[in-house]
């Protein structure tokens, strides 16, 4: 089986070399990942591996809501560079956290940049959404088809909104301590799931299988089909056509 892991930080990961960390990949079953950005340091790291390993390495480029307080003069002209240096690059990680920062002013002045830029290269946004449903409800509807609300966290109610907008979910090993994570994947459509580790953070590499395996035994499906749709479905979303 292979998975596609799509949410990791592979800048982030210590005391290994990246040609190691992709023997681990591979190892985990991982044949294809999406690198994601905290902050524009991260730009040039998350280039470096999509350079070097186009096989398996699909880069987002993006400011993480936590980071907002250090936005620099012209992010959006750097994002921009990089977004026209990879024609497939997503954008992200990007969003709102309520629960870190309680101030939405600032938030939105980061995201919305990050949005209009989504809409104009036809990018998804992996977007981080933490305690932050009443903020995300307005940007819904111009949200970029295919876009991901990673590591989800919200609740069954909001999640239908989400459906409604064409938007996919994805889950990771944490996931499934929420009560209702068995609701939530029942409720959600196996073509609008997707699966990450969100690693060095939320799990580890070998945690992505067991995901897998989670939402083929809630969905009463075999850990092959459903391993082969999850694939299938973050592929799609690669697809900016």
């Amino acid at each position: 089986m292979q998975f596609f892991d799509t949410h990791i930080h592979l800048a982030d990961f210590e005391n290994t070399t990246p040609d190691d960390l992709m023997k681990s990949l591979k190892q985990a079953g991982i044949q294809k990942c999406i690198c994601v950005c905290s902050r524009p340091q991260d730009f040039d790291k998350v280039a470096a591996f999509a350079r070097s390993y186009p096989a398996t390495v699909v880069p987002a480029f993006g400011l993480h809501p936590w980071y907002v307080g250090e936005l620099s003069e012209g992010f959006e002209t750097e994002l921009e560079r990089f977004l026209k240096m990879f024609e497939g690059a997503l954008i992200g990680e990007c969003g709102f956290d309520r629960l870190k920062n309680p101030d939405f002013e600032a938030q939105k002045e980061v995201f919305e940049r990050q949005l209009s830029l989504a809409q104009t290269y036809h990018r998804p946004l992996l977007l981080h959404a933490v305690k932050a449903d009443i903020w995300l409800q307005k940007y819904l509807p111009v949200l970029p088809k295919k876009s991901v609300f990673h590591s989800y966290s919200s609740s069954a109610e909001f999640l239908k909104q989400i459906l409604k907008c064409e938007l996919y979910i994805s889950v990771n090993k944490r996931f499934f301590r929420k009560s209702d994570s068995g609701k939530i994947i029942l409720q959600t459509p196996i073509e609008r799931l997707v699966v990450e580790t969100d690693a060095p953070f939320q799990s580890e590499l070998a945690d992505l299988q067991t995901v897998v395996s989670e939402i083929a035994q809630i969905k009463q499906m075999s850990l092959e089909k459903t391993a082969e749709i999850l694939y299938s479905n973050a592929t799609e979303i690669l697809n900016n056509g």
